[in-house]
């Protein structure tokens, strides 16, 4: 099937259904909510439904297109679950990976908002559709496409007070007026759009009528309206939000995230309000070394929101996802900002927002000439003349940002949605997973048994994911609990028990062997003596909430059973 382009509401719905179809036995599409207005959101599950239902094995979340112009991120979730549900069965390690855990993929979090991003007549919204804080547009420039060409570019227009110039080296562009600069002609630059209550003279930048930033609304740290715009009247008060706030607390099984942005080809971990040396040492130092799988495997940097992705040096932003998955609920989260044009230019290694205040003219050349080159006529459009109604003879033209800055042009698409999809498929590898290492049934007298059982984490996680996730109590303990027919009783050992965590091997990153020690915190045994005649049967459960659930049913009789899974 052809994956590789941007889907609209209709593509993608179309796409989930020929997918489930295709792969019944491992895709599960559901619907978890519906939007502002009323289309569905979509979530996919993943997993081999033969070997148990999703909610008793680990499992990986990843989301798309929460901001209504993102969305390579749709096509990136949909080549993931693409990847999984086309290898199973061909790969050994899919088919390994499907059979013991389980994915849950949003392609599109905000499909109003991709709707009017996506139309013939485009408007560009942060996030969602309804009007927010007030009711009715505000006085100023609202963006917008004026000319019906189904582009919004940048209006331009003479102005002897004008912050910006023509660029010497390429008359197309402008350039930043210097500040003791007296040599014009100068312009004032703005985005495509109408103006509302305009008085003739003054022009203003307006509050967008639609002020949402659905990741505002995260129940982490949220602000009201005056301290984080577009945060919401309240935590979760938009039902795209409510809706996966409520589908991922119901699922504690989820341990690792991925949240598909763009731009920037970065990987962004937690915190956005506070540094590093606030983190908890221990699940900073995994988050830094999952980062680096990601690193490997991308090409993106992997770096800390608060301390390289501000955008302001003294403004933190505050109900973002990740740090709310993190903070709340002990799931290591990342945020990755698909695509960068700058970067795709040759610039390498730059200052993320910094760069947007001060960055060398011979950037901004770099990337028209990459343009020029290797999009065409659609990508920095020649300014032309326009009479608008409102501020009279006028230029539009330059950057057509959906599919240059926002997105990358379509036929570079394919290449950054594939180099994404092995640091997903990483994720799921390294999940707790819990083990039966061995169960021994030893006879002690004709109707009386002795039985040891060993359990073991496999994974690369903890079964409680995170130090935060311990001290929130996100997951119970792992327990135990036997299922007995009438006639049997127990001698010794209890019926339920809760037996404790199991570590794995994430908090043991030194990579020196000097000295190294590996003791065995990632087993547990539990023994217990049973009466009852022999030949009966009886159900041994294990529960782990985020490292998965085995069932063993057993006969009494003398056996042994080993590397049971």
């Amino acid at each position: 099937m052809e994956l590789y382009h941007y889907y609209t509401n209709e593509d993608l719905t179309n796409t989930l259904e020929t997918l489930q179809k295709k792969y019944p036995n491992l895709l599960e599409v559901r619907k978890i909510g519906d939007s502002y207005q009323n289309r569905p959101i979509y979530l996919m599950v993943i997993t081999n439904l033969a070997t148990g239902p999703d909610q008793e094995k680990p499992a990986v979340w990843i989301d798309a297109n929460i901001h209504a112009t993102e969305i390579t991120g749709t096509t990136t979730a949909l080549a993931i679950a693409y990847e999984l549900l086309s290898k199973y069965g061909i790969e050994n390690s899919i088919t390994h990976l499907l059979d013991q855990t389980a994915y849950y993929i949003v392609p599109r979090i905000n499909p109003d908002g991709a709707q009017m991003a996506m139309a013939d007549n485009p408007k560009y919204l942060r996030s969602g559709v309804r009007a927010y804080p007030y009711p009715d547009k505000q006085e100023g420039l609202h963006v917008q496409d004026i000319d019906s060409d189904g582009r919004i570019l940048q209006m331009r227009m003479p102005d002897p007070s004008g912050e910006w110039k023509i660029n010497p080296e390429d008359p197309r562009l402008l350039v930043k007026r210097q500040p003791d600069d007296d040599e014009g002609p100068y312009f004032r630059l703005f985005s495509e759009g109408l103006l509302e209550d305009f008085d003739g003279y003054l022009i203003k930048t307006a509050r967008p009528l639609e002020g949402l930033d659905f990741n505002r609304n995260f129940p982490f740290e949220w602000k009201p309206e005056a301290d984080q715009a577009g945060a919401g009247p309240y935590p979760g008060s938009e039902p795209e939000i409510k809706a996966l706030i409520d589908f991922i607390i119901a699922h504690p099984n989820i341990n690792l995230a991925l949240t598909y942005h763009t731009f920037s080809r970065v990987i962004l971990r937690p915190y956005s309000t506070r540094p590093d040396e606030e983190m908890e040492t221990g699940d900073l130092w995994t988050f830094q070394k999952i980062g680096e799988r990601g690193t490997a495997l991308t090409g993106y940097r992997c770096v800390s929101t608060f301390h390289d992705f501000m955008y302001s040096p003294k403004e933190v932003t505050t109900g973002a996802f990740d740090d709310w998955m993190y903070d709340n609920l002990g799931i290591f989260t990342y945020t990755v900002e698909l695509w960068d044009l700058p970067t795709e230019a040759g610039i390498e290694n730059r200052k993320f927002s910094e760069w947007f205040r001060n960055h060398p003219l011979e950037d901004d050349l770099k990337i028209i000439d990459w343009v020029d080159k290797n999009v065409g006529e659609g990508g920095y459009i020649d300014w032309y003349p326009f009479e608008h109604p409102q501020l009279g003879k006028i230029e539009l033209g330059g950057w057509n940002s959906m599919y240059t800055w926002r997105n990358p042009p379509e036929k570079y698409l394919e290449p950054e949605v594939k180099r994404n999809v092995p640091f997903a498929i990483s994720l799921g590898k390294m999940l707790p997973l819990l083990n039966t290492d061995s169960l021994q049934i030893r006879s002690l007298a004709p109707d009386t048994y002795h039985i040891k059982f060993r359990v073991e984490n496999l994974g690369f996680l903890p079964t409680y994911t995170s130090v935060r996730g311990k001290q929130r109590s996100t997951s119970r303990p792992i327990r135990v609990e036997w299922e007995l027919p009438p006639g049997i009783s127990l001698l010794e050992g209890k019926k339920r028990k809760e037996i404790g965590h199991l570590m794995g091997r994430s908090h043991r990153l030194s990579s020196s062997a000097i000295n190294a020690s590996s003791p065995t915190d990632n087993r547990l045994q539990e023994e217990w003596v049973i009466k009852g005649a022999p030949g009966s049967k009886l159900k041994l459960h294990i529960y782990s909430e985020r490292a998965g659930t085995i069932h063993h049913e057993i006969t009494l009789e003398n056996t042994e059973l080993e590397n049971q899974q």
